[in-house]
């Protein structure tokens, strides 16, 4: 022990004659040997992370892992050449999920009765899986083309859906499916939805089931309704009954009443242009 701290204050230029002799040199020769143990300390951990990383290079270099050389910097992030993409094995993406629901749409009026049945069930599940409230409208707008009692049962839920663009495609499938449970349905959005573009939905619909069931809603909304439900509504009756008594509200509640108001005297022009322009 003597001798090493000798050495010390040697390399030091330590001139205390107790130091070389053994005795306790000043405070300024301690510190200096403590910060002289830490540096070596530094030193060898650094070694040794350097020796674990070659070790563990030579290792993957062993075994064949060709995918991960990271001397190529077009392989990894941020320098990756390929395209990013979401996939992700057994796993289908939004995008893959409406193509797939549009070729059904296109190939429905060409499946036997046992596969509509059996696309319809796979719909249902679809549709009580899904998150995204735009592809379950899709999916709703996709079960109108396969009409089957599992479609119906599907819409009594799509009329309730808590997203409202759901609730409009419920609307439109109603509307393709037609019948006295399809009319009951819309009247109670008619009445009782809280979304004015469902409200809106469900009128237009009324009408395109050409059911008479349906007067009795488009009556409501055209004596509770707000202005934009109200002129929907006539045009509703009026591809629904055929008549014509224009945007005259007090007429065509007269005609639902059982009255016979003068049909609407057409100037051909303005009320060509007003069609067209009612039309977009």
């Amino acid at each position: 022990m003597q001798e090493h701290r000798k050495v010390i204050s040697a390399s030091t230029g330590d001139r205390n004659p107790k130091a070389a002799s053994g005795h306790p040199g000043p405070p300024e020769a301690i510190c200096l040997i403590s910060l002289s143990a830490k540096v070596g300390m530094v030193r060898r951990r650094k070694l040794h992370r350097r020796w674990a990383i070659v070790a563990l290079l030579g290792l993957l270099g062993t075994a064949g892992c060709e995918a991960l050389d990271l001397t190529d910097p077009g392989r990894f992030w941020p320098f990756q050449k390929e395209p990013f993409t979401d996939q992700v094995p057994g796993v289908s993406t939004p995008k893959e999920r409406r193509e797939a629901l549009h070729r059904l749409s296109e190939r429905a009026d060409r499946v036997s009765p046992e596969e509509r049945h059996r696309i319809a069930e796979g719909l249902a599940q679809a549709y009580r899986q899904e998150a995204d409230p735009f592809l379950r409208a899709e999916i709703v707008r996709t079960l109108s083309r396969y009409p089957t009692p599992t479609t119906m049962q599907m819409l009594r839920q799509g009329v309730t859906d808590p997203d409202p663009e759901v609730r409009i495609a419920a609307c439109e499938a109603l509307a393709r499916m037609g019948g006295p449970e399809a009319v009951e349905l819309l009247a109670g959005l008619v009445r009782g939805d809280m979304d004015p573009d469902v409200r809106l939905a469900a009128v237009r619909a009324l009408g395109q089931t050409k059911d008479d069931r349906a007067k009795d809603a488009l009556k409501y909304a055209l004596i509770h309704g707000d202005p934009a439900l109200q002129r929907r509504a006539m045009l509703a009756l009026k591809e629904l009954t055929g008549q014509d008594f224009g945007g005259n509200a007090k007429k065509w509640r007269e005609y639902l009443e059982g009255g016979q108001p003068e049909p609407h005297r057409r100037h051909w022009i303005a009320d060509r242009l007003r069609d067209l322009w009612e039309a977009l």
